[in-house]
């Protein structure tokens, strides 16, 4: 480094050139020479990014740039440029001006450096692994990210560190406009989210049927994604959404329309769990009605524990699931399962709190004297509870 701006560089950025940054007072910046506008703040901060952050001033910008510019890739001590700085400001005409010299491809008088510019200043991240894209989808400026994508369409922006590409957070935050603009733009947009979601499942998860639409037409794929657990787009939105009525723009109606061979998909990470499972642990019937239609074979899957529906709505005290279940045709070949420790609902049932189980208990098919893997039926289990408590009492 050059001494005299070592030298500075330990005392701080200018006081006078500090100010007029903030202020974007060209008058006073531009009585510092290029090599002097290269001073750094403790955070190492150019002039540079104290504009970016402070003011939209898109001409004080690319007289800077004109004076030094190295400024325009140069990082702060969060690995900054003043692009990042500006997109999280919502500035999109220091946003446009920092585009626009970076696409003159003129080479630098101040370290003769010639490089695609513009690419590589869209492409830079900090420490978070955030692009300058990333920074205006998590701050809600559209027409920043516009000018971003509309220059680079055909980058796939990588997951930051906590694993978020744009298109997720676009989709997570419900800013439908930024999604449509990223899946209509974006010749190959990248979709992860954390844990191995996708932008589909943020959808789901947010109940937003007309990105589920979009997401579906741009990126089909994304239908058999799993996430960390092994669940689809449709678990999620068998667990999330449950109005008293499914209407056609249901996300479950709009997933099992698009792939139905998803509701036999189980979770690997989570008791090989089916969305029918979910939705019958969670007491949505509508939904449980919407899946059987698309799919009247799924009520014979079982989970990793072998447990089925009727073992689920009893564990789960679902009482309207129960009795929905039970009016099936196919309940008598339920009602007597026996799960991997030998339990029927009927055990399952006795070992309830607030569950009221009388039409279980009742039904034709149901088998009184069925042993567990303990040899207990589910009388003895009765007995013993009542044994237990006359001890306690």
């Amino acid at each position: 480094m050059d001494p005299e701006l070592r030298k500075l560089a330990q005392k701080g950025m200018n006081p006078d050139l500090y100010a007029a940054a903030q202020l974007g007072n060209w008058a006073v910046i531009g009585r510092f020479s290029g090599k002097f506008l290269a001073q750094r703040t403790p955070k190492r901060n150019t002039v540079l990014h104290v504009l970016a952050q402070s003011r939209d001033s898109a001409n004080v910008v690319q007289s800077i740039l004109a004076r030094n510019c190295c400024l325009l890739m140069a990082k702060n001590a969060r690995g900054e440029t003043a692009l990042h700085l500006a997109a999280r400001k919502g500035h999109s005409g220091v946003v446009r001006a920092l585009i626009d010299y970076s696409k003159q491809n003129k080479r630098c008088w101040f370290c003769a450096c010639f490089v695609d510019r513009c690419k590589r200043m869209l492409r830079m991240t900090n420490v978070d692994g955030n692009t300058a894209l990333h920074e205006a989808v998590k701050n809600n400026f559209y027409e920043v990210a516009k000018l971003l994508v509309q220059q680079d369409p055909e980058f796939r922006y990588r997951p930051n560190h906590a694993m978020e590409t744009p298109l997720y957070l676009a989709v997570e935050k419900g800013y439908r406009d930024f999604a449509v603009l990223i899946l209509t733009t974006s010749k190959s947009p990248a979709y992860l989210g954390p844990g191995h979601k996708t932008a589909l499942h943020a959808a789901a998860i947010w109940n937003l049927p007309e990105l589920v639409e979009l997401i579906l037409e741009k990126l089909p794929n994304l239908i058999k994604k799993v996430d960390k657990f092994g669940w689809t787009a449709l678990h999620y939105a068998a667990k999330l959404n449950h109005p008293a009525k499914l209407n056609h723009e249901d996300v479950v109606k709009l997933l099992l329309s698009a792939k139905r061979s998803t509701a036999y998909v189980a979770a690997r990470n989570d008791d090989s769990r089916t969305a029918l499972h979910i939705a019958v642990i969670h007491g949505h019937v509508a939904v449980v009605q919407e899946l059987l239609s698309h799919c009247p074979d799924c009520w014979e899957k079982y989970t990793h524990r072998r447990q089925n529906i009727l073992h689920l709505a009893v564990k789960y005290e679902q009482r309207e699931m129960l009795e929905f279940v039970l009016k099936k045709s196919w309940a008598s070949e339920l009602i007597n399962q026996r799960d991997n420790t030998g339990n029927t609902p009927l055990h399952l049932y006795v070992a309830t709190k607030n569950l009221d189980g009388s039409s279980l208990v009742k039904h034709p098919s149901v088998d009184v004297n069925s042993f567990d893997n303990s040899n207990s039926t589910p009388l003895d289990r009765i007995l013993r509870a009542d044994e237990l408590s006359q001890r306690q009492v």
